[in-house]
């Protein structure tokens, strides 16, 4: 059972309580004064409480975005998001990443789009983001597509130093007023293989040295030749 229902069938227990009519009472004493309680009052209250922690805890996210990055990666991070999606819920799930000049239906996004399919998410529920060409546009571009929206979190599912990256950009994007300071990211973690960890080092300083001057700046700072060359090299099929 998924957490909306189980918050909701907690709800309508409580109310069921509420409603009940009964003449049973407890009575206590404390401290000398009397105490009377109407003992179904009691158990609807604890139910109505509990609906309230479960919806407290796990609030659903506006969106759950997964960013294209290849065969290596896509299939973790889909599986990661949907399953997020499906315990979790979320308003949306967004498939970021160009589609590098190809038809839809040849793209990674297809790809994605049909391993959520087999999950049994419904089309109604996706949403593509096809103009991103990296990290920093990835976050960006989803960013503009939920604006409008009041968007408030989003998950994002990758491995943990990719993830680093997209922290990096939202600080700076909160530090120019792009999203609202309380804006949050939920890490939606993959496993993170050694070569991950290799290309994330790098990847990490590089983007911590171009968001100095900004996030205008950054656009326009294409990632070097040396960085795409450890890319392929270790993530040679």
């Amino acid at each position: 059972m998924s957490k909306n229902k189980f918050g909701f069938l907690l709800f309508l227990i409580a109310m069921g309580f509420f409603i009940i009519p009964s003449s049973f009472n407890m009575t206590g004493n404390i401290i000398g004064g009397g105490l009377e309680l109407n003992f179904y009052f009691i158990i609807g209250f604890v139910f109505l409480v509990g609906c309230f922690i479960v919806f407290a805890l796990r609030q659903s996210l506006d969106a759950i975005v997964i960013p294209t990055g290849g065969k290596y990666h896509n299939k973790q991070r889909t599986d990661a998001a949907a399953q997020e999606y499906l315990k979790r819920g979320a308003k949306k799930l967004i498939i970021s990443g160009t589609l590098e000049g190809k038809p839809v239906s040849e793209s990674q996004t297809a790809e994605i789009y049909k391993q959520l399919r087999e999950y049994g998410i419904k089309q109604k529920d996706m949403g593509i983001e096809s103009k991103s060409k990296n990290t920093l546009e990835n976050l960006l571009n989803v960013l503009e597509k939920l604006k409008e929206k009041g968007a408030k979190s989003i998950g994002i599912a990758s491995n943990p130093s990719h993830l680093d990256r997209y922290g990096y950009i939202l600080e700076q994007a909160k530090k120019q007023g792009i999203v609202d300071k309380s804006f949050k990211i939920y890490r939606i973690e993959t496993d993170e293989s050694f070569r991950d960890k290799i290309y994330g080092f790098f990847s990490n300083l590089f983007y911590r040295y171009k968001l100095r001057s900004g996030l205008d700046k950054a656009k326009k700072r294409e990632t070097p030749q040396w960085m795409k060359k450890i890319a392929k090299m270790i993530w040679r099929e």
